[in-house]
């Protein structure tokens, strides 16, 4: 009995950060799916889906453009596990049409990707999402190099993608 709780007393501590880095994991492989169903209910439905992120409220979902439709039955919402945080980072560089026009529709203020009917995410888009567990461990959801969909990466501060 006692080597039992000696094993346990050691292994107590790494077993409870490999729950937590599956925590990580998970989410980001959950917002990784939300993007292929996004950009896969665009084609079908032949109109515009976003994915919106709130990282004042750790949340996030898919629906319809506004304008499309009356009633969205299938917009979904998430929400983050409480030791997570997600950041939007906007580019230095992201420019907009002089009447901002391209942004007829979006949630005021939310950062969204935006996947039309073609299948393809526009210029608009949210070109990096973060998800960071404390200061242990982030990972990053980024366009992939063809921009056919997104990927997760590794995060680290210094990445300029």
């Amino acid at each position: 009995m006692a080597l039992l709780a000696i094993a346990a007393a050691l292994v107590a501590p790494r077993m409870v950060s490999f729950f937590r880095g599956r925590a990580l994991e998970l989410e980001a492989q959950r917002l990784l799916a939300l993007t292929h169903y996004g950009q896969s209910r665009a084609v079908a439905e032949g109109v515009p889906v976003l994915l919106w992120l709130n990282p004042k409220d750790s949340t996030y979902g898919l629906s319809l453009q506004s304008g499309y439709v009356e009633n969205d039955d299938r917009a979904s919402s998430f929400t983050l596990d409480s030791s997570l945080t997600l950041e939007a980072p906007v580019p230095a560089n992201q420019s907009a049409s002089e009447l901002q026009d391209e942004k007829f529709g979006l949630p005021e203020g939310l950062p969204v990707i935006r996947f039309n009917p073609d299948g393809f995410f526009d210029e608009i888009s949210q070109q990096k999402i973060v998800l960071r567990q404390g200061d242990e461990a982030a990972l990053q959801l980024v366009p992939t190099a063809n921009r056919f969909g997104y990927e997760i990466q590794p995060y680290h501060a210094d990445t300029s993608h």
